[in-house]
């Protein structure tokens, strides 16, 4: 019997049924049309290997050139040209007015704030 259906490419209930054809299948096989037919295959699968390390090496390249620009470049800015410091007391100023205003909201007894925490008690406390 024919290596291919031995080696289980065909099913064997399938192999079964086409007893008595083993040397067409083997004389197929030893042929050049086959072998042709299997370089071709191979040569194939190794071109779309070939794309697949082509495109992962351009991704890497684009990612380490990405990395190069963010170290030389970027890195060296924020530490000559830190920008955290004022950041910070922006932050702080923000939240000084905040606090005013909603301390001035909590006094005042018409508030929208003290309108809705006073419905929200006397809905859940009555």
């Amino acid at each position: 019997m024919s290596k291919k259906i031995n080696n289980g490419i065909i099913p064997k209930d399938l192999a079964h049924g086409l007893k008595g054809f083993e040397d067409v299948f083997e004389d197929y096989v030893h042929s050049e049309e086959y072998k042709d037919m299997e370089r071709r295959d191979y040569e194939n699968s190794k071109v779309g290997e070939q794309y697949e390390l082509q495109y992962f090496l351009e991704q890497e390249n684009a990612r380490l050139t990405s990395l190069e620009v963010f170290l030389t470049k970027k890195v060296s800015l924020k530490t000559n040209f830190s920008q955290t410091e004022k950041l910070k007391s922006l932050q702080i100023e923000r939240k000084k007015i905040l606090k005013e205003k909603l301390g001035n909201d909590f006094k005042k007894l018409d508030s929208a704030i003290q309108k809705n925490l006073a419905q929200f008690f006397n809905s859940h406390f009555n």
